[in-house]
């Protein structure tokens, strides 16, 4: 049986150390108020309502402070909460799934991206989708999240199976756009504002994930469940914050301040951040703007769970075993939502 410490102690020693090469997003800790250390693997427009709940200090306002902290790479940023070297934090959810369903003790506890934000893009000598075959893609992992979509999106859009291209781990949005750059991979995906920049320097954009997948659970937060126990109250703090840091992002007066909040914190041009508040916060808008796990969007990640054979001569769980909406509901009920 999968016994989650004992798998994780050298893990955690290990991780340890990265939270040094860490990069926090930077509010300061609120005199006298408990703080609670948050790891996300990347640094980009995506985690945009995040510096929101920051910078306009809603985080200190509901009595929290938060220490962010970026470990690269999806599995290493799982690890981390499984080890309890930080306790919550935010992945796509089929890590964590994957996680729970080999005995790890941790839950998800709120969804915030129920659409994903990518672009397929490619080399300029790619023509169209079908020349990938027998290409490079550059990938963050080998399996799941991610990579478990590009493979839907591939033999979706183009018939490409996934026997019929190689995958090539090169890292989160900036890195694969920097492979895509160097000419190490043929193709990948991005989000803003690295698909939008890739677009600007004449790499070709082929399909979006969002125009084959539909709405799909992209990054949800989740906790380690004695974490849960210890701390629900600051858990719920989080939430509450993190609640109303999307509805003001959403809210059109404050577009000004948002995209100020975008060019000092991703320190992006006012080209650039206008170019993502156009699209994620007016057009796509991919945030929850009340923190529940989509069911729409989750049922389509066990869907490619499925399709992937994990479940294969098995009956497909429903995600409902995966996730803790008490908390949730708490910061929703304690904001008037419910």
């Amino acid at each position: 049986m999968f016994q989650p410490k004992r798998h994780f102690q050298a893990t955690a020693i290990f991780l340890l150390g990265l939270l040094f090469l860490g990069v926090p997003t930077a509010a300061h800790a609120g005199e006298g108020l408990p703080t609670m250390r948050f790891v996300q693997s990347g640094h980009t427009a995506s985690s945009w309502p995040l510096y929101v709940a920051q910078e306009k200090k809603f985080l200190q306002k509901n009595g929290l402070n938060l220490e962010v902290i970026v470990i690269r790479g999806a599995t290493n940023t799982t690890r981390a909460v499984l080890s309890e070297t930080v306790p919550i934090g935010r992945i796509n959810p089929d890590y964590v799934i994957g996680a729970i369903e080999k005995g790890a003790k941790v839950r998800i506890v709120a969804g915030n991206m129920e659409k994903i934000p990518y672009d397929l893009t490619a080399r300029p000598e790619i023509k169209s989708g079908a020349d990938l075959k027998g290409k490079t893609i550059g990938v963050s992992t080998l399996t799941g999240g991610t990579t478990l979509m590009l493979q839907e999106i591939m033999e979706k859009a183009f018939k490409i199976r996934e026997t019929d291209y190689k995958m090539l781990v090169v890292g989160t949005s900036p890195e694969r756009y920097a492979a895509l750059k160097g000419g190490s991979v043929h193709a990948t995906f991005m989000g803003p504002p690295f698909n939008f920049r890739a677009r600007q320097e004449g790499f070709k954009p082929l399909v979006t994930f969002h125009e084959i997948l539909g709405p799909i659970q992209f990054t949800v937060d989740f906790a380690h469940m004695n974490f849960l126990q210890s701390r629900r109250d600051d858990v719920v703090k989080y939430l509450k914050s993190m609640i109303q840091a999307s509805q003001w992002l959403y809210d059109p007066k404050n577009k000004e301040e948002a995209i100020a909040l975008h060019m000092k914190v991703l320190k992006s041009t006012r080209q650039i951040a206008e170019q993502d508040y156009k699209f994620l916060v007016q057009e796509f808008q991919p945030f929850s703007k009340t923190g529940a796990v989509s069911k729409v969007a989750m049922e389509k990640t066990m869907e490619l769970r499925a399709k992937e054979g994990i479940y294969k001569d098995k009956k497909v769980p429903p995600y409902t075993n995966y996730v803790d909406n008490s908390l949730v509901e708490e910061a929703q009920r304690q904001l008037g939502l419910k």
